[in-house]
Protein backbone atom coordinates (compact mmCIF):
# COMPACT_ATOMS: atom_id res chain seq x y z
CA UNK A 1 0.00 0.00 0.00
CA UNK A 2 3.04 2.22 0.76
CA UNK A 3 4.38 1.72 -2.16
CA UNK A 4 1.25 2.43 -4.58
CA UNK A 5 1.31 5.88 -2.84
CA UNK A 6 4.61 6.34 -3.66
CA UNK A 7 4.06 5.54 -7.18
CA UNK A 8 0.80 7.83 -7.73
CA UNK A 9 2.41 10.74 -5.71
CA UNK A 10 5.59 10.00 -8.34
CA UNK A 11 2.84 10.22 -11.41
CA UNK A 12 1.01 13.32 -9.83
CA UNK A 13 4.72 15.23 -9.51
CA UNK A 14 5.36 14.67 -13.02
CA UNK A 15 2.00 15.63 -14.38
CA UNK A 16 2.20 19.03 -12.48
CA UNK A 17 5.52 19.75 -13.63
CA UNK A 18 5.04 18.77 -17.38
CA UNK A 19 2.61 21.61 -17.51
CA UNK A 20 5.01 23.97 -18.82
CA UNK A 21 5.08 26.67 -21.89
CA UNK A 22 8.22 28.88 -23.66
CA UNK A 23 8.18 32.34 -23.02
CA UNK A 24 9.94 35.61 -25.08
CA UNK A 25 9.94 39.15 -24.30
CA UNK A 26 6.63 40.77 -25.62
CA UNK A 27 7.87 42.90 -28.02
CA UNK A 28 9.25 40.38 -30.07
CA UNK A 29 6.01 38.37 -29.71
CA UNK A 30 4.65 40.26 -33.13
CA UNK A 31 7.68 40.52 -34.79
CA UNK A 32 7.62 40.69 -38.34
CA UNK A 33 10.55 40.72 -40.70
CA UNK A 34 11.03 43.93 -42.52
CA UNK A 35 13.03 43.01 -44.97
CA UNK A 36 13.00 41.07 -48.18
CA UNK A 37 13.35 37.03 -47.67
CA UNK A 38 16.52 35.47 -49.72
CA UNK A 39 16.32 32.42 -51.36
CA UNK A 40 18.53 30.35 -49.78
CA UNK A 41 19.97 26.42 -50.00
CA UNK A 42 20.54 24.96 -46.55
CA UNK A 43 23.84 22.66 -47.10
CA UNK A 44 23.02 20.16 -44.07
CA UNK A 45 19.40 20.00 -44.38
CA UNK A 46 19.81 16.91 -41.55
CA UNK A 47 19.77 19.65 -38.79
CA UNK A 48 15.77 19.31 -38.22
CA UNK A 49 16.07 21.36 -35.23
CA UNK A 50 17.83 24.00 -36.38
CA UNK A 51 16.21 23.83 -39.31
CA UNK A 52 12.52 24.59 -38.68
CA UNK A 53 13.78 27.13 -36.38
CA UNK A 54 15.28 28.57 -39.70
CA UNK A 55 12.50 28.63 -41.29
CA UNK A 56 10.09 29.57 -38.54
CA UNK A 57 12.41 32.88 -38.03
CA UNK A 58 10.85 33.72 -41.41
CA UNK A 59 14.25 35.23 -42.96
CA UNK A 60 15.09 33.45 -45.54
CA UNK A 61 12.97 31.75 -48.44
CA UNK A 62 14.80 27.67 -48.06
CA UNK A 63 14.74 25.60 -50.92
CA UNK A 64 15.99 22.27 -51.92
CA UNK A 65 17.46 23.56 -55.39
CA UNK A 66 20.82 24.89 -54.96
CA UNK A 67 21.31 25.97 -58.63
CA UNK A 68 19.50 29.23 -58.73
CA UNK A 69 20.51 30.72 -55.15
CA UNK A 70 23.13 32.62 -54.52
CA UNK A 71 23.15 32.14 -50.84
CA UNK A 72 23.75 29.08 -48.88
CA UNK A 73 23.53 28.50 -45.35
CA UNK A 74 25.32 25.99 -43.32
CA UNK A 75 23.79 25.34 -39.91
CA UNK A 76 25.41 24.44 -36.34
CA UNK A 77 23.57 22.48 -33.55
CA UNK A 78 22.08 25.19 -31.45
CA UNK A 79 24.19 24.87 -28.10
CA UNK A 80 22.21 25.56 -24.43
CA UNK A 81 22.53 26.81 -21.37
CA UNK A 82 20.15 25.56 -18.70
CA UNK A 83 20.29 27.45 -15.24
CA UNK A 84 18.22 25.47 -13.09
CA UNK A 85 16.33 28.18 -10.47
CA UNK A 86 17.19 27.69 -7.29
CA UNK A 87 14.24 25.92 -5.43
CA UNK A 88 11.38 26.53 -8.53
CA UNK A 89 10.67 22.50 -9.24
CA UNK A 90 10.15 21.74 -5.34
CA UNK A 91 7.98 24.70 -5.14
CA UNK A 92 6.08 23.89 -8.29
CA UNK A 93 5.51 20.41 -6.86
CA UNK A 94 4.52 21.06 -3.25
CA UNK A 95 2.40 23.83 -4.28
CA UNK A 96 0.89 21.21 -7.40
CA UNK A 97 1.85 23.78 -9.76
CA UNK A 98 -0.52 26.30 -8.44
CA UNK A 99 2.56 28.72 -8.30
CA UNK A 100 4.15 29.71 -11.38
CA UNK A 101 7.64 28.88 -11.71
CA UNK A 102 10.26 30.62 -14.45
CA UNK A 103 13.65 28.94 -15.68
CA UNK A 104 15.42 31.24 -17.90
CA UNK A 105 17.63 29.24 -20.33
CA UNK A 106 20.44 30.85 -22.51
CA UNK A 107 20.69 30.09 -26.36
CA UNK A 108 23.22 30.53 -29.02
CA UNK A 109 22.45 29.91 -32.63
CA UNK A 110 24.80 29.63 -35.15
CA UNK A 111 25.09 29.54 -39.07
CA UNK A 112 27.31 30.41 -41.80
CA UNK A 113 26.15 32.53 -44.51
CA UNK A 114 28.11 31.37 -47.74
CA UNK A 115 27.72 33.56 -51.17
CA UNK A 116 30.26 33.49 -53.82
CA UNK A 117 32.80 31.86 -51.90
CA UNK A 118 32.51 34.62 -49.23
CA UNK A 119 31.72 32.93 -45.47
CA UNK A 120 30.20 35.13 -42.97
CA UNK A 121 29.23 33.87 -40.17
CA UNK A 122 26.56 34.46 -37.90
CA UNK A 123 26.01 33.74 -34.02
CA UNK A 124 23.48 34.85 -32.29
CA UNK A 125 22.52 34.74 -28.27
CA UNK A 126 19.27 34.69 -26.64
CA UNK A 127 17.20 33.86 -23.84
CA UNK A 128 13.84 31.79 -23.74
CA UNK A 129 11.99 31.56 -20.41
CA UNK A 130 10.39 28.21 -19.52
CA UNK A 131 7.59 28.68 -17.25
CA UNK A 132 5.78 25.56 -15.46
CA UNK A 133 2.64 25.71 -14.32
CA UNK A 134 -0.51 23.52 -13.76
CA UNK A 135 -2.71 26.17 -16.00
CA UNK A 136 0.14 25.95 -18.72
CA UNK A 137 -1.43 22.42 -19.27
CA UNK A 138 -4.38 23.75 -21.61
CA UNK A 139 -1.33 26.51 -23.70
CA UNK A 140 -0.29 26.00 -27.12
CA UNK A 141 3.31 27.59 -26.22
CA UNK A 142 4.76 24.71 -26.47
CA UNK A 143 6.46 24.69 -29.90
CA UNK A 144 10.09 25.42 -29.03
CA UNK A 145 11.13 26.15 -32.99
CA UNK A 146 8.75 28.65 -33.28
CA UNK A 147 9.45 30.87 -30.55
CA UNK A 148 13.59 30.28 -30.65
CA UNK A 149 12.71 31.10 -34.31
CA UNK A 150 11.17 34.48 -33.46
CA UNK A 151 14.16 35.37 -30.92
CA UNK A 152 16.31 34.18 -34.17
CA UNK A 153 14.54 37.24 -36.31
CA UNK A 154 15.06 39.63 -33.37
CA UNK A 155 18.61 39.18 -33.18
CA UNK A 156 19.42 38.94 -36.77
CA UNK A 157 17.84 42.64 -37.25
CA UNK A 158 19.87 43.62 -34.81
CA UNK A 159 23.19 42.92 -36.68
Amino acid sequence: MKNLRLIVLFLIVICFTSCYSYKIPKEYRKLENNTSKRMVYIVNPSLKKELAILSNSELFTITKDSSNVDLKIKLYPIKEQHYPGCYGGLLSTITIGQIPVTFTNFYSYRFDEIEKGKTTQRKLDFKIKRRVWFWDMFSFNKRFEKKTGKMVLAEYQKI
